[in-house]
């Protein structure tokens, strides 16, 4: 009896959590809850979630950023790659800058309705 307790237990524990979780259901709950928490600490790891396979991670994380900053930073979560890695860049350069970065002087296209 007590083995198929711990077979069960075993079988129902939770996914491993966090931003380097291979199960995208993993990396959205953390986006998520930083975002909610607001917490500018989670910015690097959710700038390193631009770069996901999985385009439910990649918008969440780049509102969570929004939410965080008030930055885009030219990123389009729905874009290729291709188009998707200069903004990625520019948000790695941001970041490393120690979240202090003006969106202009790092090359990004002007938001839309921020236009000079």
């Amino acid at each position: 009896m007590l083995v198929a307790l711990g077979a069960i237990a075993s079988c129902t524990r939770a996914a491993p959590r966090g931003f380097d979780a291979a199960a995208p259901e993993a990396r959205i709950d953390d986006i998520l809850d930083a975002a909610k928490a607001s917490d500018e600490r989670a910015v690097p790891d959710l700038v390193r979630q631009l770069d996901s396979d999985d385009p439910a991670v990649r918008m969440l994380a780049i509102l969570a950023l929004e939410r965080l900053t008030g930055e885009r930073l030219g990123y389009d979560y729905a874009a290729p790659a291709w188009q998707r890695d200069p903004a990625v860049a520019r948000w790695t350069a941001w970041a490393e800058a120690g979240q202090t970065g003006d969106a202009t002087r790092l090359g990004a296209p002007p938001e839309e309705g921020n236009a000079p």
